[in-house]
């Protein structure tokens, strides 16, 4: 049975979790000048507490996806030092300390199904698995689908998501009043962390969470196989073209989707020592794939176009299973020019209408 605990309202729940401050790093969602961003909860002013509570209710993930808390945008992993006709390579590592997210969305928490299934494999990327291992994700589940989302279509449960570590769930509101804010523990080192904040003055143990869902909707689910064999038959398709005029190439995209997981490698130096660091990059940009030599197998933005929309829904199933989208919408709210992942689908009959 899961352990729950009780908290009469998001603002006491962060008050009772700065007393951990001391063992984790904990990060919230905020509004700081009309975005919304993560911050360390010590430096989330008072009266941007409400804010918080604001991004944990809604039905539609925050503007940025968790996965920089695993995969950050920027991130050393070698330093070196040229030492006379030789140079000394040392690998950088830091331990990363035990952390905890607030505020990921199902949809959120499942693209690490994705990902795991890149950075866990062999050879496996071991400055992911130690962030993996030391983050705790307490998710903020959806009782609704917002205007863009299209999770349960690409298999994600929006009220009950696999790999969370802690589900937040918000009573019911009233008029005058909400019951409470819910803790339920999922995973081991979730519900290890629920069974010290028991421990706590604010919180309180209960017998079970709300069931805010009783009867969920039917809704039918999007089959990779089915999908990946449809994409076959637009390989050739005019369509490429068709969105590449359309597209600014921004890789705006890539950026906010939580499946995204390309990076480039470059060296800083400077005195003779610097770092090898990674970065985020993006296949939507012109030299993604250029070569030595000057050779480019996807040249034109259509190329690039067609090998992101076939990665997500045709090779990544291939390789791995599943789509490589969990329908957040994040590319539908956020792309200047209107294209994303529903754009294609329309076109091979998997769409969601309307959306």
């Amino acid at each position: 049975m899961n352990t729950v605990v009780k908290c009469h309202s998001v603002p006491k729940l962060l008050e009772v979790l700065k007393e951990l401050t001391d063992d984790y790093q904990i990060y919230c969602p905020v509004k700081q000048d009309d975005t919304e961003t993560f911050l360390p909860l010590e430096q989330i002013e008072q009266d941007e507490l409400l804010t918080v509570g604001e991004i944990l209710s809604k039905n539609e993930p925050p503007l940025y996806s968790i996965k920089s808390f695993l995969f950050p945008n920027s991130e050393v992993y070698l330093k070196f030092r040229r030492n006379h006709d030789k140079v000394d390579f040392t690998v950088h590592s830091q331990q990363p300390e035990p952390t905890i997210v607030i505020g990921g969305k199902p949809c959120d928490v499942e693209s690490f199904d994705m990902i795991d299934k890149v950075f866990l494999q062999e050879p496996v990327d071991t400055f992911y698995k130690q962030k993996r291992e030391q983050t705790i994700f307490i998710t903020s589940i959806c009782t609704s689908k917002g205007p863009n989302c299209m999770c349960e279509e690409f298999g994600v449960d929006k009220s009950e998501p696999k790999l969370s570590d802690i589900l937040l769930i918000e009573s019911e509101k009233t008029e005058e009043k909400s019951d409470g804010i819910y803790l339920k523990g999922v995973s081991e080192k979730g519900t290890k962390l629920i069974e010290r904040l028991a421990e706590l003055d604010g919180l309180q143990k209960v017998d079970n969470s709300p069931n805010l869902i009783e009867d969920k909707e039917e809704i039918e689910k999007l089959c990779p196989e089915a999908i990946k064999d449809k994409m076959e038959k637009l390989y050739d398709s005019d369509i490429w073209e068709d969105l590449a005029m359309r597209c600014l190439g921004c890789g705006i995209c890539t950026y906010y989707c939580p499946t995204c997981h390309c990076y480039d490698i470059n060296d800083y130096s400077r005195k003779g020592e610097g770092v090898r660091y990674r970065s985020w990059d993006s296949c939507m940009f012109s030299d993604f794939t250029n070569m030595a030599g000057g050779h480019n197998p996807r040249p034109t933005k259509a190329d690039r176009i067609k090998n992101r929309f076939f990665h997500k829904l045709n090779y990544f199933v291939k390789q791995q299973g599943p789509l490589a989208c969990v329908g957040c919408g994040r590319c539908a709210k956020n792309c200047p020019v209107g294209i994303s992942l529903n754009t294609v689908l329309q076109k091979i009959g998997g769409q969601n209408n309307g959306k």
